[in-house]
């Protein structure tokens, strides 16, 4: 299993606020794919999408990220050929806020995970608008297994027991969900850190939600994850 993160130095030629952010980085992304009739398509179908990113880093203590400044993006995938265009036409890119300027590859290597910490919230479809209205923790972690599960196979062409163990235990970093704004609603999201199952089949759901986010909405900025190895 390969899962690749491109690490992308952009500019900023203007100044972007903490809320607009993921809109804003999730925009300059969009447009590279659009640029290429391929992978515009890919962009376009109602799919999964197997790569994921997180925002402007390092994080603006005031809220604002400075024009005139150079930050990081961090953008991992499990296709090959998406990380091969990402790698050649991320840094050429240019929206009204931002400008790409390089991009640095890295081949991630698989290695025992005790746990999966969000890095933008976690986000997963429920019928209602806050998953804490419908559904217990235990339930919570169900669907989070499920959905990647379904991922893993779907990519894989394989069939992984959905009945797996994964998580063998959860904590919330914020009493209350982190409301982002995404077109005109705000959808709300969870700061958590996830306790990987010590079983082959866990750790091996555990690495390919670094390449496709654990949870929905990876491809606009979502459900971002880093690993803490062992």
């Amino acid at each position: 299993m390969n899962v690749w993160q491109i690490d992308l130095k952009v500019y900023l030629l203007k100044n972007i606020s903490y809320k607009g952010v993921m809109k804003k980085v999730t925009a300059f992304i969009d447009n590279t794919l659009e640029k290429d009739e391929y992978w515009k398509k890919y962009h376009k179908e109602s799919r999964n999408k197997f790569y994921c990113y997180n925002l402007l880093y390092p994080i603006e203590k005031n809220g604002e990220y400075r024009e005139g400044s150079i930050y990081t993006i961090q953008i991992r995938t499990v296709l090959e050929e998406l990380k091969d265009y990402f790698i050649e036409s991320l840094k050429d890119n240019v929206t009204i806020e931002m400008k790409g300027l390089v991009t640095k590859e890295q081949l991630l290597k698989q290695k025992y995970i005790s746990k999966l910490i969000s890095v933008t919230p976690v986000v997963i479809k429920t019928q209602k608008l806050y998953w804490r209205d419908e559904l217990s923790i235990e339930e919570y972690l169900n669907l989070l297994r499920i959905n990647l599960t379904k991922k893993y196979n779907e990519f894989y062409k394989t069939k992984l027991d959905k009945n797996i163990e994964m998580f063998s235990g959860i904590r919330f970093k914020s009493k209350m969900p982190v409301s982002t704004k995404y077109k005109d609603i705000s959808i709300l999201g969870e700061k958590i850190e996830l306790e990987i199952a010590k079983n082959e089949i866990a750790q091996k759901l555990a690495f390919f939600a670094l390449g496709v986010g654990c949870g929905c909405m990876a491809a606009r900025g979502f459900s971002y994850v880093n690993p803490r190895w062992v």
